[in-house]
Parts: structure tokens; sequence; C-alpha cells
């Protein structure tokens, strides 16, 4: 650094020119970077951003080793070749059956449509075999509806949904521990039900008070066997609702 009057080099740090005396003026500090706040949305952006960045990544060296291994195959012994094309066709297999799983298991929680009840029945029977009450909790239509009117029914903290989720759980999974205690593991519930459809009934004038939009019932009964053993009597009450059957209600006894 050199003195602005006389051009003498000056000392570092030096307060004054050793030759003239002139005075050397402080040059000041430059003041540090503020960091800008971070904010919530900033906290976000850095996450999905950084994850972008990755998965970026891999594809560009997934695709960079591909494109290795098919420029080297020019080169390779057949042996090589053979191993690469094994590994590749193993690979591409993996990824079709993840896509069918995929596939698989988001179409099966799509809800199953019932068009008759003797459909519903069938397949209310064949849960119980099971002992699914869930299952059997996902054909219901609209009893937690009409328990909703009755709110006095419930416990601290239930609703009409998980009253009614318990009531099939527990019908399907006593009834199957009682057959499978007496019968074992595979019994077969069989029997003849009858089907009897109703409209303007008195459940329908009690279910209309209560604001169900719907117009037609079923009833069907009929008493479940294993094999020739007599077990209960089945009573199913279902009621169509946008062109399909739900269940009502169902009772052993």
């Amino acid at each position: 650094m050199k003195c602005k009057n006389c051009g003498a080099t000056l000392d570092e740090g030096a307060l004054f020119c050793r030759r003239c005396g002139t005075s050397v003026p402080k040059v000041p500090e430059p003041e540090p970077k503020q960091k800008a706040k971070k904010t919530v949305f900033s906290g976000i952006w850095d996450r999905v951003s950084g994850w972008f960045g990755r998965v970026g990544k891999w594809f560009s060296g997934t695709y960079a080793m591909i494109r290795n291994r098919l420029a080297g195959l020019k080169t390779a012994k057949p042996a090589q070749k053979r191993r690469f094309l094994l590994l590749a066709g193993t690979f591409a297999a993996l990824l079709v059956i993840l896509i069918v799983v995929i596939a698989c298991a988001v179409s099966c929680k799509k809800p199953v449509k019932y068009e008759t009840p003797e459909k519903l029945t069938e397949a209310v029977i064949e849960t119980l075999e099971k002992g699914d009450g869930e299952a059997l909790y996902s054909m219901a239509g609209l009893s937690h509806k009409v328990l909703g009117e009755h709110t006095e029914l419930f416990g601290a903290g239930d609703t009409p949904e998980t009253v009614m989720q318990g009531y099939y759980e527990r019908l399907a999974g006593d009834l199957y521990a009682e057959l499978t205690a007496e019968y074992g593991e595979g019994y077969r519930l069989e029997g003849q039900t009858e089907t009897t459809v109703v409209t303007d009934t008195t459940i329908f004038e009690a279910n209309r008070a209560l604001n169900l939009e719907a117009e037609k019932y079923a009833e069907i009964t009929g008493p479940l066997y294993v094999g020739d053993a007599f077990v209960k009597n089945l009573r199913i009450v279902a009621v169509e609702l946008d062109g399909a059957w739900k269940l009502l209600a169902v009772y052993l006894y």
C-alpha cells in the first residue's frame, strides 16, 4: 500500500506515513452478510429439491452405467454379453412384476358392487366362513346412518361407524371361532336361502323418517349347515342404493 502524499510504501496496519507524516485513512471492513431467514416453505422446498436432486443423480448414474455397458458389449466376450442380457432381463421382469402388484393392490381397494341380493348373500356367507368382519363391514350401506339417529346407544368416544364395524367383526369372528372349534379349519357353510324383495313396508317407512333414500329392500332367510349338521338360521336385510345392494343387518339365531 502506497502513501497518497509522497508515494512511500506503508507498513501494514500503519496509521501515519513514516516519511511525510500523512495520516493513513482506515479501510472500512465489509459488513457480514445476513443469512436469509428460513421459513416453513423454504424448508419444504429444500427437502423436495434435495430429493429430486438425489433421484436425478440416481437416474443419471444408472443411465451412464447402462450406456457404458452397452458400449462395452461391442468388444465384450460372448459370456459377458449373455451375463449382461440375463441381468437386464431379470431387472425388466422384476419391474413388470412390481407394476402388476401395485395395479392389483389399487384395484383390490375398489369397493365391490353387488347387483342382486343373492350375490350379496353369497359374499356374506363367504366372509362368515373366513371370519372376516372387516370385509363384512365393507358391504354395509346405511346401518351407521340408522344408528346415527340414536346416539344414546354409543359409549364415550364411539361413533356410528365404529359401533357398526365392531358389530360385524364380532358377528363374523364369534361364528368363525365357534365353527372352527367344532369342525376344524376348512369348514364350508351350506344351505338354501330364500330371498323376498319388499317395497314400502314397515321397515321402509321407519327408515324414510331417517332420510334414507332407498325404496327397495330384500329379506333373505335360510338355515346354515356344515355338511349335514345344522349350525344357525341366517337372516339378512339388504337395501338397494344407487343400483347396488348393500347390507343393512345380519342376524344369526
